[in-house]
């Protein structure tokens, strides 16, 4: 190698390719297998709902630690002398117990410390593990008012008050509230807290069911705790299960047994029966009222037979005046066609022959309230069939947003049952305050904004004579208006049937006061447009099979409903029910029924009804004999607008890999060509 420069040969630089056909159709093809793949994705997620996350995190909203909350009292078997209370910490608390003394007029000095007696942990479906304590303060005073905290010894609740029952009949106060279940915060805090202020020291509320929505939603019960707010933890909660402490199950939530201490005095014929019912069907004696509350999602066969056989001695035995029943599906239901002949068949015929006072119900979110019409004959003299009427008397309410259509009043579930629908409301949320006097229950129905809808009176003589009296107008007061019945104000005396000169109670005059000048406002209220609610429309309904035999399953899916409503599914024309599927954010829905195996063979139709909107969808099925293979089976799965923007989406996607591959081959053959 010489000191020259060794110069080394360039070739000189190819020209640039300029852009060919074949690369601006890749290109373009790219762009729309992306589109694709984009617009497939959006009919898949709006077919299965879709929905934006909430600005928090739940998880991060409802975690437990160590401070105590959702306080709740419950009663016990022996409420005038002993007081449940449960509360939610994190794991973290090993040392759960409470405190309580006396009610007192400054700081408390002195208390009764006791450890929890049960402790339930459990991992949410957050993601987080929760733990829910139980104590028990015994040894109390009746009808006598105590403050208590719960904690671990360190980290303590506020104080609360309660006032326990008393050790015989005595008036006092107590509040009715019917399904919550959706947008429990939002508005059903609304029912709670209207109820609470029109009877404040109220003993007892008394839930109907489907508290929740979803029996799992760790933040759905932290929602009903945090719309009742400190209500839980200063009055008894009386709650019955509903088919949403059931959903999607199959078993009862297990928040039930954790969060609620009731008494074990429920259907105990069998092992499988005590645990079936235990703490959701129970009764509690208080302050003169027979609280009992029944399980109407366990209604098969053997659970049917034990309740209803306990029911018939807890009624039988039933040493106080008064009597109340709680449970979830009516006996006669207000709205969508449903029919619970099961329970009406087994229920009814106890709650008249024991004359049954108060029979609450919920599920139909709407409100009912009648009674039979052979209970309007034979009244007491001076008695009007169109106001009166004696035996039971039958309610549905609600207390959440949701509403359902109810149906014709000339023919109707109550009607073709022979009973009469006194009163019925719709699209309104709703709560009822009981006042419970010596002679009488009084129970009126307001809505959230403390408007009186429908109101009524049960008077009682000693010896058992009865009388149910409409009322057009509320009471101001009742024995739950103030501390111990003390600073209540004056009622009315209440008439007795039969007697010969009811007491009368002189109207009073307010003063006459000269109302202060009023200037009207200079800028005019604006108001809010109206909105338009959404409307169902629902498509063809779409089987999986032409038909199935009894005792098989067939699948199904429908769209067109209301966004998030409930649906029911039923084979006509006995009918049956066949169960109660959700349609989701976009009003579709997919469900698979099981066909009775007592179904009979030959044609009959799927009817689908949105319990909302009063909307259906019908397709035709053929049921066959017990064992016989399905006919003309369908794959739902590669139907409808899911399927087509999957297709969509998948074909999409394979355009733009095999795009891809030319792109990556093309570079490959210009990288070669530049070596070369």
């Amino acid at each position: 190698m010489t000191g020259e420069t060794q110069q080394r040969s360039t070739p000189a630089p190819k020209p640039k390719p300029k852009p060919r056909r074949r690369a601006r159709l890749i290109a373009g093809g790219a762009a729309i297998a992306l589109a694709l793949t984009g617009i497939g994705s959006g009919f898949a997620m709006a077919a299965g709902g879709g929905l934006a996350p909430p600005p928090v995190n739940p998880a991060t909203v409802h975690l437990a630690s160590a401070v105590p909350d959702r306080v709740i009292l419950t009663p016990s078997e022996t409420p005038a002398t002993s007081q449940h209370v449960s509360w939610r910490t994190s794991t973290d608390v090993v040392t759960p117990q409470a405190q309580f003394a006396p009610l007192t007029d400054g700081p408390i000095t002195a208390w009764t410390t006791i450890d929890a007696t049960s402790t339930q942990e459990f991992a949410t479906d957050l993601k987080y593990t929760i733990a829910y304590h139980t104590a028990t303060m015994t040894s109390l005073t009746p009808d006598s008012s105590y403050v208590y905290r719960v904690g671990d010894g360190q980290t303590w609740s506020e104080w609360f008050e309660f006032r326990t029952a008393a050790s015989a009949a005595a008036p006092f106060s107590f509040i009715v509230q019917g399904d919550a279940q959706n947008d429990v915060k939002s508005y059903a805090s609304r029912a709670f807290r209207a109820a609470f202020e029109a009877r404040p020291y109220a003993k007892a509320v008394v839930h109907l069911g489907d508290l929740i929505d979803t029996d799992v939603a760790d933040a759905e019960w932290g929602e009903w705790f945090s719309a009742a707010g400190y209500q839980n933890a200063y009055m008894n909660v009386i709650a019955t299960p509903g088919n949403h402490e059931y959903y999607p199950g199959p078993q009862l939530t297990r928040y039930w047994g954790a969060q609620f201490e009731y008494p074990k005095n429920g259907p105990a014929d069998t092992e499988a029966i005590a645990a079936t019912f235990s703490e959701n069907t129970y009764y509690v004696d208080f302050q003169g009222v027979r609280f009992v509350s029944l399980n109407a999602s366990q209604v098969n066969g053997a659970d049917l037979a034990a309740q209803t056989t306990w029911l018939d001695r807890v009624l039988t035995e039933n040493p106080n005046k008064w009597t109340v029943v709680s449970f979830h599906q009516p006996i006669f239901s207000v709205t969508s066609g449903r029919d619970n002949a099961t329970i009406r068949n087994a229920w009814l015929p106890l709650f008249e022959s024991h004359d049954v006072d108060l029979v609450l119900q919920g599920h139909d979110h709407a409100y009912g309230r009648g009674n039979l019409f052979a209970n309007e004959e034979n009244l007491p003299a001076g008695a009007d069939a169109e106001t009166s009427h004696t035996g039971p008397v039958y309610l549905v309410t609600v207390a959440g947003p949701k509403m359902y259509v109810p149906d014709d009043p000339a023919n109707n579930n109550w009607i073709n049952n022979d009973a009469n629908l006194r009163a019925m409301n719709r699209d309104t949320q709703m709560f009822q305050t009981v006042d419970v006097t010596d002679d009488e229950i009084h129970l009126e129905s307001r809505d959230v904004t403390g408007a009186l809808f429908d109101a009524f009176t049960i008077t009682k003589t000693d010896d058992g004579v009865k009388l149910v009296t409409d009322e057009t107008e509320g009471r101001e007061s009742g024995p739950g208006s103030g501390r111990g019945d003390g600073s209540a104000p004056e009622r009315p005396t209440p008439v007795v049937p039969g007697a010969t000169t009811p007491p009368t109670t002189p109207p009073t005059t307010p003063p006459a006061t000269t109302p202060p000048p009023t200037t009207p406002p200079t800028t005019p209220p604006t108001t809010q447009p109206p909105t338009t609610p959404p409307t169902a429309n629902p498509g063809p309904l779409e089987l999986g099979a032409a038909g199935v035999a009894a005792g098989g399953s067939l699948p199904m899916k429908g769209s067109g409903f209301l966004p998030n409503e409930d649906l029911e599914v039923s084979l006509h024309s006995d009918p049956i029910v066949l169960g109660f599927p959700t349609a989701d954010s976009s009003g579709a829905f997919t469900y698979t029924a099981h066909i009775p195996a007592g179904a009979t063979p030959g044609a009959h139709t799927i009817v689908v009804r949105g319990l909302e909107s009063g909307a259906t969808a019908e397709a035709p099925i053929t049921i066959l004999a017990v064992g016989a293979p399905s006919t003309g089976v369908r794959d739902l799965a590669n139907t409808g607008t899911a399927w087509v923007g999957t297709g969509i989406a998948i074909a999409g996607g394979a355009l733009l890999l095999g795009l891809a591959g030319l792109l990556i081959a093309r570079r490959l053959r210009f990288r070669k060509e530049g070596d070369a």
